[in-house]
């Protein structure tokens, strides 16, 4: 399915400050569907919303990798995270859905069958 003009400027204000490889991954995850673009997507996400990045950066982190223990994140950058996700992804999350996910191999899995949904 082709993207709009204004569709692709949607999602490139949502991933403000994201790098290239993520809007790339985000448009073709919009052209595609393809939940094989979801990883890019999800950790350029996290890399940018990190309020305490660990040296190693976002995407040396394995499925098992805590969310705030071990990437760095806050409760403001979660917030940060669930919103973009919503505007890129197309999806709808409440507060409380996030409340158990503690890992980067969670948060994939839960976005992964809020797509399938």
């Amino acid at each position: 399915m082709s993207i709009t003009e204004e569709r692709k400027q949607e999602i490139a204000k949502s991933l403000k400050r994201c790098s290239d490889a993520t809007l790339a991954a985000a448009l073709r995850f919009e052209e595609t569907r393809d939940l094989d673009e979801l990883p890019a997507i999800i950790l350029g996400v996290l890399e940018r919303d990190a309020a305490k990045p660990k040296p190693e950066g976002v995407a040396a982190a394995t499925d098992e990798a805590r969310l705030i223990e071990d990437i760095g994140m806050d409760s403001f950058g979660m917030i940060e995270v669930v919103m973009t996700a919503e505007e890129v992804l197309g999806i709808t999350v409440a507060t409380h859905e996030m409340n158990d996910i503690r890992t980067l191999g969670q948060l994939k899995e839960f976005l992964r069958v809020k797509l399938t949904a």
